[in-house]
């Protein structure tokens, strides 16, 4: 449906798909290609697979980048905190609570 809708909206001009759309196909030829390979269905999800590859080539989208790992500051030292309060309330408290 996206194809045809891409198909219209440049029908008598001279466009490309942005990089954006190329990705987007990508993502959804290689949803599509997962779906028919868990049914079987090989030869049809080896089709999809390659439409998937060809619009992530004309996304100009390179290898993902590589993991690496990272540092993480040292936490600082823990701290005892004794919250209580040590004068006492004239009258009936607040009954928030």
């Amino acid at each position: 449906m996206a194809r045809v809708l891409v198909w219209v909206a440049t029908v008598g001009k001279d466009a490309d798909l942005t990089p954006e759309a190329h990705l987007y196909f990508f993502d959804r030829y290689q949803r599509l290609a997962r779906y028919h390979r868990k049914r079987g269905r090989r030869a049809r999800a080896e089709r999809l697979q390659e439409r998937a590859d060809d619009h992530y080539r004309a996304a100009g989208a390179g290898p993902p980048p590589y993991a690496a790992a990272m540092a993480m500051p040292r936490p600082r030292r823990w701290i005892a905190t004794e919250a209580v309060s040590r004068i006492g309330l004239d009258g009936p408290g607040d009954d928030a609570a």
